[in-house]
């Protein structure tokens, strides 16, 4: 006589969680794609239940009343074209959580193969590492994790940024020394010379801007994106040419790089002396650099 209230709590249980991912996907259906709509839900209800992603069971849901606020809250940023890492203020980056705003770029997954890279070419090295346009200190924090005999340091040009990565920095206890500073423009008797150089900086032309979606176009600083069309590769030459005086003998300069100029990318900085290898990400496109001063 027990069973039967306890399978109609289960159903009311089960019930409550169609209800609630019904009314996410229904809300949103003309804006994304449907394996988009299940990973953004799966992605708020770990947030709201404070689980891991790969934890999150999506059926048998229930949502307390301040919970549920947050919820239809998120689908009306959701509808307005407000990225999940923004309503969420963090992302996931490299095995690490990073918090974010609009003032940094969100973390991509070509940067994670970026950092992948770097490690497995430096991993048991006691390096001294530089990130040039570190924004919310992804690369830099997460090389300081996997590298803690690493000395790293992080530079940009937005203090916004800035405070944003050093939050991060603190979250994972990773001791980087930061500075505000232009990467066009680094006086190169202001720091010391490195083993690594690297940088994820703007490289989209503006020409560039109705190719990308608007999700970016409208919630990401344009500083950390866009480049003039006519001098579409000026951070790569002034990073360069910094690499050219602030690189210990045997270093090596790493950058990410516009897959469409990949080839005039290389160009640019094997005319300056340096080694260069491409390297593809895992859509088979051009999006990494390594370089070395020839001996």
């Amino acid at each position: 006589m027990e069973i039967l209230p306890v399978l109609i709590q289960i159903d009311l249980i089960t019930l409550i969680s169609m209800e609630y991912k019904q009314k996410f996907k229904t809300e949103l259906a003309t804006l994304y794609r449907d394996g988009e709509l299940d990973i953004l839900f799966k992605l708020l209800i770990a947030d709201l239940k404070k689980q891991e992603f790969n934890q999150v069971l999506t059926d048998g849901i229930a949502l307390g009343a301040d919970d549920e606020v947050l919820f239809y809250n998120a689908i009306n940023q959701l509808k307005a074209l407000k990225p999940i890492q923004h309503i969420l203020g963090k992302t996931d980056f490299y095995g690490l959580q990073f918090w974010v705003s609009p003032q940094v770029l969100i973390p991509r997954p070509e940067t994670e193969e970026l950092v992948h890279l770097i490690l497995s070419e430096q991993k048991n090295k006691t390096v001294n590492i530089l990130d040039v346009g570190t924004g919310s200190g992804c690369i830099a924090i997460s090389l300081k994790h996997h590298l803690p005999k690493a000395d790293v340091s992080a530079l940009d040009l937005s203090l916004d940024a800035l405070a944003i990565a050093k939050k991060n920095a603190e979250k994972h206890k990773t001791n980087i020394t930061f500075f505000n500073d232009d990467a066009l423009n680094l006086a190169e008797s202001s720091y010391p010379n490195y083993d690594v150089i690297v940088s994820n900086p703007p490289y989209i032309a503006l020409k560039e801007k109705a190719d990308m979606e608007d999700l970016v176009l409208n919630n990401e600083p344009h500083l950390a994106l866009f480049v003039a069309d006519h001098e579409a590769l000026i951070f790569y030459d002034k990073i360069s040419d910094f690499a050219l005086s602030n690189l210990k003998t045997g270093g090596t300069l790493y950058f990410e790089i516009n897959q469409n100029l990949a080839y005039e990318t290389k160009g640019l900085i094997e005319q300056k002396g340096f080694e260069v290898a491409l390297f593809k990400d895992l859509n088979d496109n051009f999006r990494m650099i390594k370089a070395q001063l020839r001996g």
